[in-house]
C-alpha cells in the first residue's frame, strides 16, 4: 500500500537538516558513515572502492581509509585476492550488520511516522531468536490425572512431580 504525500507527516523544521545526512546525522556527515550507510542500504552487493566514490563523492585515500577501518571492525571483508582492484562485502553473520539496519530503520521511524525497525525486530526474532528463547513445553503443577495415548500419569508421592509413560 502506497501512501500519498498528504498522508506523510511533515518534518520538523529543525530536523531539516539531517535528511539528506547519514542516519539522519546522528554521526555527522563522514566519510566513514556515508560508507556504512551504503553498505547497510544493500548488504548482499560486493563493493568496490570506486563505486563508494561515485556514490559519495568522496575521494579514493578517503573511502580506502574507511573500508579498511571497518575490515578491521568485521563489518566487511576483502574477498579479492587482487590488491590492486579489492571488492569488499559484508559479513552478513555480523551482529553490527543487524545494529546499523535496526538503526537506518529507527531513523526512518522517528522521521515518517512508521514501523520499520518493530516490522524488522519481529522478523529478526521470528528467524533467529524464537528458537532459542521460547521453551518447547511448559510445566504446570497440575494435581489431577494425565493421559497420552491411553497411558495414565502416576504421582511421585516424594517429589510431587508426575511421571509419564508413553510407548512410541
Amino acid at each position: 500500500m502506497f501512501v500519498s504525500a498528504k498522508e506523510l507527516p511533515e518534518l520538523p523544521e529543525e530536523l531539516e537538516e539531517y535528511l539528506n545526512k547519514p542516519y539522519g546525522g546522528l554521526f555527522g556527515n563522514t566519510v566513514l558513515a556515508q560508507v556504512v550507510e551504503e553498505i547497510i542500504a544493500d548488504p548482499t552487493m560486493d563493493y568496490r572502492p570506486g563505486y563508494l566514490e561515485e556514490m559519495t563523492g568522496k575521494r579514493p585515500p578517503s573511502i580506502r581509509a574507511a573500508l579498511k577501518t571497518l575490515v578491521r571492525l568485521g563489518l566487511i571483508e576483502n574477498i579479492s585476492s587482487d590488491i590492486q582492484h579489492p571488492v569488499y562485502r559484508v559479513v552478513a553473520r555480523s551482529k553490527k550488520l543487524v545494529a546499523l539496519s535496526l538503526l537506518a530503520y529507527a531513523v526512518i521511524d522517528d522521521r515518517d511516522g512508521t514501523d520499520c525497525m518493530d516490522m524488522a525486530v519481529l522478523d529478526y526474532y521470528n528467524r533467529y531468536l524464537r528458537e532459542r528463547v521460547e521453551p518447547l513445553a511448559v510445566a504446570t503443577n497440575y494435581t489431577g490425572e494425565w493421559t497420552i495415548r491411553g497411558k495414565s500419569s502416576e504421582r511421585d508421592a516424594d517429589s510431587g512431580h508426575v511421571t509419564f509413560g508413553a510407548g512410541a
